[in-house]
């Protein structure tokens, strides 16, 4: 049994289970987020399947093809997330959280994406929805068109950040020990110690981000 397989659990495929195009999307996209898309070859897919090759490639195609699909699945994603908020800037700050949070978990198919010229389409869509809500707070143009960048540089620049600390190797952005024990703030030293929280940075960096449109609105 595959380290995939042993995750995943219940949702992987038992041998002779019917089998369709959308569990086949599903298990090679979770199966590209686990181990890369390196990993993903006909051969691995159908054995986390418990299939025949041939039976991916009748539902699918090739593997050029699935990922084709798998870009076309992550665009429908993007184009629907469920963005909350009873006014304009709550909806943009739920639409950063909900943009950055899938920058995270699909981290290699945005990859796969990239290489296929497919980026500017994949955010196209949160974009014009934070264009509409600029709009409503009164932000058109070219400051709207500054705003819209500068939270999506906020969003994306949190998004690596903490993927990278996550799965990549370890680089420290800080060394508590090379303070000097006469800081006068030892207080801010022991809680450099800790671990980033990411998610909280990016609250923190959001709410400053936001807080002229929520004086306008």
């Amino acid at each position: 049994m595959s380290p995939l397989t042993r995750q995943t659990g219940h949702n992987a495929k038992k041998p002779g289970a019917s089998i369709t195009a959308e569990v086949i999307l599903e298990t090679a996209a979770r199966l590209i987020e686990h181990d890369g898309v390196d990993a993903l070859t006909m051969r691995r897919l159908a054995e986390e399947l418990g299939v025949a090759v041939t039976s991916i490639y009748w539902h699918v195609g090739g593997r050029d093809k699935l990922l084709d699909s798998l870009v076309e699945r992550l665009l429908g994603e993007m184009a629907t997330l469920p963005v909350q908020g009873a006014d304009p800037v709550e909806r943009i700050a739920s639409l950063a959280r909900l943009q950055r949070r899938a920058l995270i978990e699909r981290q290699h198919l945005l990859g796969v994406a990239h290489e296929r010229d497919r980026t500017p389409q994949l955010f196209l869509p949160v974009q014009q929805a934070l264009a509409t809500e600029l709009a409503d707070v009164g932000v058109t143009g070219a400051e709207a068109a500054l705003v819209l960048r500068a939270i999506e540089v906020h969003v994306i620049s949190s998004a690596v950040m903490q993927f990278s600390a996550v799965r990549g190797a370890k680089h420290d952005e800080e060394d508590p020990t090379l303070w000097t024990d006469d800081w006068p703030d030892q207080v801010l030293v022991e809680a450099l110690q800790s671990p980033t929280d990411y998610d909280a940075v990016f609250d923190y960096g959001l709410t400053a981000l936001l807080r002229p449109l929520r004086d306008k609105s």
